[in-house]
Formats: structure tokens, C-alpha cells, sequence
């Protein structure tokens, strides 16, 4: 496993040796990880958004971790500049605007009563979508769509609009089994890696292209 969340870990561990995370290598399912995690099967997990229905259940670290900003990726030959929410609400239904299924866009877009189509299951089939000409507009947070586009060279099929529609953080939530002392050693070594630019400096490595 790659990524923002591990270079975090990695930090943490260069600046406090007592801590050692493991499991980071394995995958797990969003749903298995959430019930994991509210049992003690699983100590910590990092890139949480914090509701007040996870407060509940989970210990999180006030310290944010990185923002998340939700954004318009469009083909490279659109000659569109921007979008606001008014053009966007103009749209039929004929799966113009297109977001990732189960995702927080999802769920954003159909509670703004915004009319699309969400049978993407990942941000890369979301692009390769947008690609086909299955819409006009992808929609989805900037990280994910910037490390498809990294990753996949489509900086010359795809472009990122410059609205940001809506923004929210991402941050450390720990099993409410985890010891006390444990959560205060990772929200000190958290407090010292955001203000020293750290935390910052790894979200950058990821938006740049």
C-alpha cells in the first residue's frame, strides 16, 4: 500500500520509534475496516471524515490530516472554464454528470437533488467513463482524481475545473480500545508533523502532477 495516509504513518514512526503501525500492507473493504475498527479488531485507521455518528464510535484526532475538495474533471477538448452549481443543475438526465457509486460525491449529488449517474466503481473507471463520452462532467474529490491522472498519464485526455463545490478533512480515528496513552503519543507526533509543514508538504507530493 501507497499513498497520503501511509507517508503519514511513516512520519509519525520516523519522529516517535514507540510507535509501530502494521497491517497497512493488507486491504480491506470500507464496511469491514468501519466494523473492525468499532470492535478493537483494529487500532487505528487514518483518512476518516468525522460525523457525529463516528464520534460516537471512534476516538478521532483533532489534528486534520488533509482536505479533501470536491471538483469537475472534464475531457482536455471541452472548452468549458467553469461550472457552477446552477449549470450543473441545468443538466438532464442522461448521465451528464458522473461521480464514483457509494462515495461521499454520491451521496452529496442526490442530496442536492442533482440528477447523475454513479455506476463508476473507482475514480479510474470514473475518468475512463468521462473518456468514452458516457458524460460530460466527472465529479469527485481533487486527490483521487489527481493521482488517476498521475498515475494513468491522462493530462492530456482529462482537465480539473476550478470550482470546488464542497470541502471537508480527513483525519486519525482510533478503536475506542486503543489506550489513552497511545492516542496522545500519535496526536503529538501529528501536532508536530502539521506544524512544521510536514503534513502539508506529503498532500502537495500527491495534488501535483
Amino acid at each position: 500500500m501507497a499513498g497520503v495516509c501511509v507517508e503519514i504513518m511513516q512520519a509519525i514512526e520516523d519522529i516517535e520509534p514507540q510507535i509501530n503501525f502494521t497491517g497497512y500492507h493488507e486491504f480491506l473493504p470500507f464496511i469491514r475496516l468501519q466494523s473492525y475498527l468499532e470492535k478493537g479488531l483494529l487500532g487505528v485507521f487514518f483518512g476518516f471524515k468525522k460525523t457525529a455518528k463516528r464520534k460516537e464510535k471512534y476516538s478521532f484526532v483533532e489534528v486534520p490530516l488533509y482536505p479533501l475538495n470536491y471538483v469537475i474533471a472534464v475531457r482536455i477538448d471541452d472548452t468549458v472554464e467553469s461550472a457552477s452549481f446552477d449549470d450543473l443543475r441545468k443538466l438532464d438526465g442522461n448521465g451528464k454528470l458522473l461521480t464514483v457509486r457509494g462515495t461521499a460525491a454520491s451521496k452529496f449529488l442526490q442530496e442536492e437533488g442533482f440528477l447523475f449517474e454513479d455506476r463508476a466503481r473507482s475514480p479510474a473507471m470514473l475518468l475512463k467513463m468521462l473518456i468514452a463520452k458516457r458524460g460530460r462532467f466527472a465529479f469527485y474529490h481533487d486527490l483521487g482524481l489527481r493521482h488517476v491522472i498521475k498515475l494513468n498519464n491522462l493530462d492530456k485526455d482529462v482537465r480539473i475545473l476550478p470550482n470546488t463545490y464542497f470541502k471537508y478533512y480527513h483525519f486519525a480515528a482510533f478503536s475506542n480500545d486503543t489506550p489513552l496513552e497511545t492516542i496522545e503519543v500519535v496526536r503529538g507526533a501529528l501536532q508536530h508533523l502539521s506544524n512544521t509543514g510536514k503534513l502539508d508538504e506529503i498532500y502537495d507530493k500527491y495534488l501535483s502532477f
